[in-house]
Formats: structure tokens, C-alpha cells, sequence
């Protein structure tokens, strides 16, 4: 299930910085010298975050992203700082932060600019994932004390691609002979997804109590199969649930495990 997923992946993830303008209107390579300075307009926002690209193709390096983050300098201030860090939705869960090398660090301005911008690119996206930024703004004096902060979230580059989505599609079962107290509980698994699925962990529960695991076969898209579980005898509910540890990408995060009544036994 989507909501447990903790990434491990996000190693494949490359964070490279674009480029910074230390001043209004003025956007330059981190080799530049010395910005030209201008006061920031009444009509500019005190901070942005905004995502200036989305790239998809059909190779991790072709998907990249890249965003912006912006802030004015606040009276008393003498230097302007952003952070960014990585969100990941798979599947249309729940985001989740993940990490990648160049974020999650401080990206400062030269003391004494009006305004200050900051572009984080992230390159190697995966297919069927949405990205989106977190951004940390800091304002500071002259002795570094830190006046004011602030924190925005970007809008989401979406990465399309072909994904599995395994579901639980029915749950059977009928008694064990010679134990009145066990029944073999029969769970059909289907793949609904547009990419074949690898073996997953299938779970059974039976009154509110697991009762037993499994593995389904890898399947191609649309294939189905089934599984036999052997548990206590159904009384007051059964359910079952396909990719228990969220080891599988999927199309959808969230619809993984199905409830029933008790099957006729």
C-alpha cells in the first residue's frame, strides 16, 4: 500500500543546480560575477516556487525537471537563502520525500541583493511518479541572525509511463476435511496495469486477524491468477491484500486490498 511506501529508489534521483539570480530580473550561471542590482517592484511576491520545466521521453534520462524558487528582500535583511526538497507521488498517493544529491541543502545569496532566485534541476524521474518541491526561504541580517522564514510548495511535473496495478479481485474459500475450525481460502489476483507486475506478497486476514501469506507469480498486463491461503474458519469477515510492504510500483497506490463476508463454507 501506497501510505507505508518509504522510497528506497530515490539514489537514482540526480539534483543539479541550473542556475542563480542574485538580483531582480538578472538570472546568470553560478560562475557569474558581479550581479547587477535593482530594487524588487511593489507587484513582485515575497517568495515563488514554481516548476520552469517538465520533461518526459521514454528514457530515465530523458524525464527531467526543473524548478524555481524566488524571494525579495524584507527590511533589515542582508542575505536571502532557499532549500529544496524532493516530494514523490507513485501511483497518485500520498507524497512522500525523497532524497537526491544537491538538495535538501542551503543555497545562498551574495550579502546586500534585492532579490534573490535559485534553480534546482532533477534528472533520472521515474515513470508513473509526480515531482513536486517543498522550498524553505531565510531571510538574514548582517551578524547572520535570521529575521523571517518562509516555506512554499511548487506545482507537480507528471511523469506518464506504463506501470502494473495489481488488485485483489475475488476471495473464495471452502472447509479443510477432517478440520471444522480451517478453511483453504481461494484469492483471485489480477493485473489491471499496463506493464507486467513482479512477484508481490499476498496477504490474508481473517476476523480482523492475519491469518496467513502467499506470493503471487509475476503477471503480464491483464493477467489473472489465483492463490490458496489455508486459515481459521470465517466468522465475521475475510480480506486479503496484494504488495502488503509496498515493494511494487504501481499505476494505483491505493487499491491493493479487498474486503468480503464470510464465503459460504
Amino acid at each position: 500500500m501506497g501510505l507505508r511506501r518509504e522510497h528506497s529508489r530515490p539514489s537514482a534521483l540526480i539534483a543539479l543546480l541550473c542556475a542563480v539570480a542574485v538580483a531582480l530580473g538578472v538570472t546568470a550561471t553560478a560562475q557569474a560575477s558581479t550581479p547587477a542590482v535593482a530594487e524588487p517592484t511593489a507587484a513582485a511576491p515575497l517568495v515563488s516556487a514554481k516548476v520552469v520545466q517538465c520533461q518526459r521521453g521514454p528514457t530515465a534520462a530523458d524525464r527531467v525537471a526543473t524548478f524555481r524558487a524566488g524571494m525579495r528582500r524584507t527590511p533589515g535583511s542582508r542575505r536571502l537563502s532557499v532549500r529544496f526538497n524532493l516530494q514523490e507521488s507513485v501511483g497518485g498517493a500520498r507524497y512522500r520525500f525523497v532524497k537526491a544529491p544537491g538538495l535538501g541543502v542551503w543555497r545562498n545569496s551574495r550579502a546586500g541583493v534585492g532579490a534573490f532566485a535559485f534553480r534546482q534541476r532533477v534528472r533520472s524521474l521515474a515513470d508513473g511518479s509526480a515531482y513536486r518541491v517543498v522550498v524553505h526561504y531565510r531571510w538574514q541580517n548582517a551578524r547572520g541572525t535570521v529575521l523571517k522564514t518562509a516555506k512554499r510548495r511548487s506545482r507537480s511535473c507528471r511523469q506518464t509511463g506504463p506501470l502494473p496495478n495489481l488488485r485483489v479481485q475475488r476471495i473464495g474459500g471452502r472447509p479443510v476435511e477432517g478440520s471444522p475450525d480451517r478453511a483453504r481460502y481461494a484469492l483471485s489476483v489480477i493485473n489491471v496495469g499496463t506493464a507486467a507486475s513482479p512477484a508481490a506478497g499476498l496477504e490474508l486476514t481473517v476476523n480482523g486477524a492475519t491469518a496467513g501469506r502467499s506470493v503471487v507469480p509475476a503477471l503480464a498486463a491483464g493477467q489473472i491468477t489465483q492463490v490458496f491461503i489455508q486459515g481459521p474458519k470465517c466468522l465475521s469477515g475475510v480480506g486479503a491484500e496484494v504488495d502488503p510492504d509496498a515493494l511494487v510500483r504501481e499505476a494505483n497506490e491505493v487499491d491493493n486490498d479487498r474486503s468480503a463476508a464470510c464465503p459460504a463454507l
